[in-house]
């Protein structure tokens, strides 16, 4: 007896494992459980794909049996390939993460050493971090954007903890009084107001 039935498993060209199961009733109608997983696959969630069922008298199977499974094993060879791919990308991603950490860290670290005037490798840091005038001036920008985010969102305490110290920046010395005290005047309006709203 000659069949075509592994030669229509190669045709439908996905490689995995099947796993085949095939019961038949007294009435001659036969129930086949076809399971397809790849063979090799680092998420888990493959396994939660069940097996295709179908139900039919043999000569039903036979004539349509590989044209009803072919569309959702293309799918789901498809989909473990991408879990495949994702997996590893996601292990990547990790291994991406740590370094920029790591890296991160020895930069703290570096800070840190250049603060107490310490020395790696035998050459002397200098304790005074030098900071150029285009650095000062754009985290002076960059802090006063924020404090004015801050203002339009009636958060006027912390737009006071990020407010530059004029000892940082003597040049802007009555900019940074005259915020000051239109924040913290702003402050005190704003929780009198709360205050007799709580009231009502």
């Amino acid at each position: 007896m000659t069949t075509n039935f592994f030669k229509n498993i190669t045709g439908l060209n996905v490689s995995g494992n099947w796993k085949f199961t095939i019961n038949g009733d007294d009435k001659g109608i036969l129930t086949v459980s076809a399971l397809f997983t790849p063979v090799e696959n680092g998420d888990n969630a493959s396994k939660l794909v069940p097996p295709l069922l179908l139900r039919g008298t043999a000569d039903e199977l036979d004539a349509g049996f590989f044209e009803t499974i072919q569309q959702p094993v293309q799918e789901a060879s498809g989909l473990f390939h991408n879990m495949d791919k994702y997996v590893k990308g996601l292990e990547e991603a990790k291994k991406q993460s740590k370094m920029e950490q790591d890296k991160k860290s020895q930069e703290i670290k570096a800070k840190a050493l250049t603060k107490t005037g310490a020395s790696i490798d035998g050459i002397e840091i200098s304790s005074e971090p030098k900071v150029s005038k285009e650095e000062k001036r754009k985290a002076y920008e960059d802090a006063m954007k924020k404090i004015g985010d801050l203002n339009d969102s009636c958060k006027y305490e912390e737009a006071l903890t990020l407010l530059p110290s004029a000892t940082d920046y003597p040049e802007r010395q009555s900019e940074l009084e005259r915020k000051k005290a239109d924040l913290e005047r702003k402050q005190k309006q704003y929780a009198q107001a709360l205050q007799l709203f709580h009231q009502d």
